[in-house]
């Protein structure tokens, strides 16, 4: 296994790397559940944790397009992938375990910290983990390699085609449903690069994605590529934000 401090050391630099690239989108969990709002703090622990052993929570999974430049809403095949991979990573990283998955109408409906605490109560759940996805991205025309990337020692450029780029921001919290308040939380950043050919041209290689932490490429489906481009980038920065709630955790 490899140890806690070397993954935190190996995901915090590759976070500094993508601070100085984008702090898109910004932070949009204090919307939901309050709390600071400075985005900066939020790998602190709001209020002290029990280490006395597992603790049993709901989960909450949010995907806010809301934003100016936000990607479109997440398929239900990318909200199951992520929803799984919330409580793979967070069980795997904390003693936060996931009991039940509750569900909203819609974002909007959420009704704040107080709302989301009165779901869980209403489940008999002492605390909710609440996993806020969102994701700003763009696309613009370029010309690529026919065969392999650029980046990765592929041809010299020279086929029309597509580039989207989607920089993903992943927001937990838990929350203590018998007051409200916020107990811990955390985020994590990360980015994914989309290259797919302007149809009718064909190739092997693409669609490809590239990830910010990951060398091995994708090649996701045509049809799905888009959707695959989100995930990917939502789940590294989960990945981010799972180690930091440990931190939080540590610190309390």
């Amino acid at each position: 296994m490899v140890p806690v401090r070397l993954v935190t050391a190996v995901l915090s630099c590759g976070a500094l790397l993508l601070s100085a690239c984008s702090q898109q989108p910004l932070s949009r969990i204090n919307q939901y559940v309050g709390g600071p709002g400075d985005s900066a703090s939020l790998a602190a622990s709001a209020q002290p944790v029990s280490n006395s052993g597992p603790i049993s929570a709901g989960l909450v999974l949010i995907n806010d397009t809301s934003a100016s430049g936000a990607a479109t809403v997440l398929s239900d095949k990318a909200r199951a992938f992520l929803t799984q991979q919330v409580r793979e990573r967070v069980e795997g990283a904390t003693p936060i375990r996931i009991a039940q998955v509750l569900t909203v109408a819609s974002a909007s409906q959420t009704q704040g910290p107080e709302g989301l605490a009165k779901l869980a109560r209403e489940q008999g759940l002492t605390h909710l983990l609440v996993a806020v996805f969102s994701s700003d991205e763009s696309e613009i025309p370029t010309y690529l390699p026919l065969t392999g990337d650029p980046e990765q020692g592929g041809s010299r450029p020279g086929v029309p085609g597509f580039e989207a780029v989607n920089y993903a921001l992943a927001e937990l919290a838990l929350v203590d449903s018998r007051n409200g308040q916020v107990v811990a939380r955390a985020d994590g950043r990360a980015w994914a690069r989309l290259n797919r050919l302007y149809v009718p041209k064909v190739s092997n290689s693409y669609p490809v994605i590239h990830r910010s932490l990951r060398v091995a490429p994708i090649y996701p489906p045509e049809t799905e590529a888009k959707d695959v481009l989100r995930s990917l980038a939502a789940d590294e920065a989960l990945e981010q934000a799972a180690v930091r709630l440990h931190e939080a955790w540590a610190k309390s």
